[in-house]
């Protein structure tokens, strides 16, 4: 069986370079279209996804159908693929409410303090974690068949920190690759984490937040 992860296609708030989090804002236009490409992507790959867990806000669940043809009501949903959550941040204009927000956000993640309601590094990274021991317990169970393949759908920093539980890497390093709107990777989830490894196979699109 194969897993991949896949980020959801674009919204207006990536365009606009504003936090969305876990707000649940729908897919634009050039996110449907991202997302339909992504299907000729995978059909031009040969493959053929059987299953699909996605985040549960609506441009994760979309990209997902637009992205193989599963319908939405086929698709399994698992709240810890959510977006980081910004708290009172999200939706807003940063460069009015806070300037230096993303620096300390996006440049500085190993020192991070989040603005209220909004989450940690350390709290995403173990919802990501918890994602993959899941798969991993399904795995050891049998609970896939043989030819499955599996699609997670989900967000930008979540993708990130299911990347550092794999590899263990440094918090300063969390923003160090990109993972763009309709990227894809290949998740190899082994026996236990020291086997956890992870391909990109597709870029996506245009890089956005």
């Amino acid at each position: 069986m194969d897993i991949y992860l896949m980020r959801h296609g674009q919204t207006d708030l990536n365009v606009q370079k504003r936090l969305q989090g876990s707000s649940d804002i729908p897919l634009n236009e050039r996110g449907r279209f991202q997302a339909s490409e992504t299907r000729k992507f995978l059909e031009e790959k040969g493959i053929k996804v059987t299953k699909i867990i996605s985040s549960p806000l609506e441009r994760a669940i979309e990209t997902g159908y637009l992205a193989t043809g599963i319908p939405m009501d086929d698709i399994s949903t698992e709240d810890n693929l959510i977006e980081m959550s910004f708290g009172i941040y999200e939706q807003q204009n940063m460069e009015t409410v806070d300037p230096e927000f993303l620096d300390r956000c996006f440049d500085h993640p190993d020192t991070y303090e989040p603005p209220e309601n909004g989450e940690r590094y350390d709290e995403v990274v173990a919802r990501a974690g918890a994602v993959v021991e899941m798969l991993r317990k399904k795995i050891a169970n049998g609970e896939f068949a043989q030819d499955d393949v599996v699609l997670l759908v989900s967000h930008g920093a979540l993708s990130h920190g299911m990347f550092e539980y794999m590899k263990k890497t440094p918090r300063a390093a969390y923003w160090d690759v990109d993972f763009n709107n309709c990227a894809i990777a290949k998740l190899e989830i082994g026996a236990d984490r020291s086997e956890d490894d992870y391909l990109f196979v597709s870029t996506g699109f245009e890089k956005n937040w």
